[in-house]
């Protein structure tokens, strides 16, 4: 929230994306949910071409606010190629009321207040909508938000005697002042940043008014950090000249080719197929041969990603993909959907997959997938792989009065926590069904004396 005049003025929505080729989401099932493009505020953008166009088709407003929108998208441009030394393929452009709307990669338009009540009530005054085919940014250019404060003086009653019907008309009926030009710039390259695949940043307190960089709140923070356009190139590693589509497999039809970049954040989803009239899939196991295999032995797998029976389960040997993510996801009542996000750190040509699927009753299933993933350089790979990799922090719990409860919880967790690590070492050798007869969770139960109480309880990404 931005305080402006002794009133909270909200200048940005929290914008968030169920992007359906990237992952899917169920309410049913938020526990496994995984949002496998963390700096995607928008989505990546799909261009007709080599560059993006934005266009201007409604500004009522002001015409100054065009030649504002020109010179924010000119300082995105000139930031990016500042930071990658590269001017010749970050090509941008802007569109007043084009003849053809065709050209248009995306949309930076000006109205003068929100219509959504809930807009109006947080004090919304820009938008980058995240579920339209293309970018679609829109300023609100009326400060409604003094207007109130200014009524709200002269009258002591205001607030109390305050309906819905009667804000909503004050809103939209009422003679407001302008944001200034200074204000409109900073709410135009935030959004832009958005359109370009930024989402807000993280911060340790959740206040994005102290966060440094366009994306913060701090409307007195004007500059576009290094940091934000490495997330771009994270998004773009070829420029805007090349861009790649998400990444799928559909194990009931025939496997093209997928082809990430070197250094590239790349997002995966497998999904698996079922039969109506039977019980979807309770568990995946996924083993991946970067320079493919001449067997079917899961055994030697240099990835195997298990995900069965409650376990969850990485061995990676680092060498190829780092910073796995794993999610399985459902996509509708039945069909589940693997999704993954990793880091590629070396080039590979012909990688092999073999996927296992479990059901009820003990019944697999397995596919063996052959040369479905190679690794390419991009442009920017060296940037990329110096570009730190995700960070994960454990959360303690504080003291818990009911140390009974704390007990048994923590007596679980370190049965768990040895658990895994026996089963890690094993399959670091030998495939997921010779562990599990092998190695069982009852054989690590603890005894009192054994466990500390203090205990993780979340596993947060930052």
């Amino acid at each position: 929230m931005i305080r402006i005049g002794g009133i909270v003025l909200s200048l940005f929505v929290i914008v968030f994306v169920v992007d359906q080729e990237a992952f899917a989401f169920s309410n049913n099932y938020q526990e496994e949910f995984l949002d496998l493009q963390k700096y995607t505020g928008n989505r990546i953008m799909v261009f007709n071409d080599t560059k993006i166009d934005y266009c201007i088709t409604e500004n009522n407003e002001n015409p100054f606010f065009n030649h504002i929108a020109a010179n924010s998208i000119k300082t995105w441009h000139d930031r990016i190629v500042d930071v990658t030394n590269n001017p010749s393929v970050w090509d941008m452009s802007l569109h007043i009321y084009p003849k053809n709307e065709s050209i248009c990669d995306g949309y930076i338009n000006f109205v003068d207040t929100p219509n959504p009540t809930v807009f109006q009530i947080s004090g919304v005054a820009g938008f980058s909508h995240p579920l339209t085919s293309v970018a679609n940014v829109t300023i609100y250019t009326d400060d409604y938000q003094s207007t109130l404060e200014k009524l709200a003086d002269n009258d002591e009653n205001f607030w109390k005697e305050m309906t819905l019907e009667k804000f909503q008309k004050i809103i939209k009926n009422e003679n407001h002042d302008q944001l200034d030009y200074d204000k409109i710039t900073r709410i135009i390259l935030h959004e832009i940043g958005h359109s370009l695949s930024l989402n807000h940043p993280i911060t340790s307190d959740g206040n994005l008014h102290k966060a440094s960089g366009i994306m913060g709140y701090d409307m007195d923070y004007d500059k576009i950090d290094d940091s934000e356009v490495m997330q771009i190139i994270k998004a773009y590693p070829n420029g805007f000249s090349k861009v790649s589509s998400p990444h799928s497999i559909k194990l009931n039809e025939p496997t093209n080719k997928n082809s990430v970049n070197l250094g590239e954040t790349a997002s995966l989803t497998i999904e698996i197929p079922h039969n109506k009239g039977k019980l979807p899939p309770t568990g995946i196991e996924l083993y991946i041969f970067p320079e493919g295999t001449f067997s079917q032995k899961t055994d030697f797998a240099p990835i195997k990603i298990l995900k069965v029976d409650g376990v969850n389960h990485l061995v990676n040997d680092g060498e190829y993909l780092q910073d796995i993510h794993v999610s399985m996801t459902h996509w509708d009542t039945f069909t589940k959907v693997l999704s993954l996000q990793f880091k590629v750190v070396k080039e590979f040509k012909n990688a092999d997959m073999i996927i296992v699927a479990h059901s009820m009753g003990g019944f697999e299933k397995q596919w063996f997938l052959n040369d479905v993933l190679s690794v390419e350089k991009a442009l920017f790979s060296d940037l990329l792989l110096d570009l730190e990799t995700t960070e994960y922090t454990y959360h303690l719990m504080s003291e818990n009065p009911n140390r009974l409860m704390e007990k048994e919880s923590a007596f679980k967790t370190k049965q768990k926590e040895l658990y895994h690590e026996a089963l890690s070492e094993c399959l670091s050798e030998k495939n997921m069904k010779k562990c599990q007869d092998e190695i069982k969770l009852e054989d690590f139960e603890q005894k009192e004396e054994s466990v500390p109480i203090w205990m993780p309880i979340m596993l947060l990404m930052n």
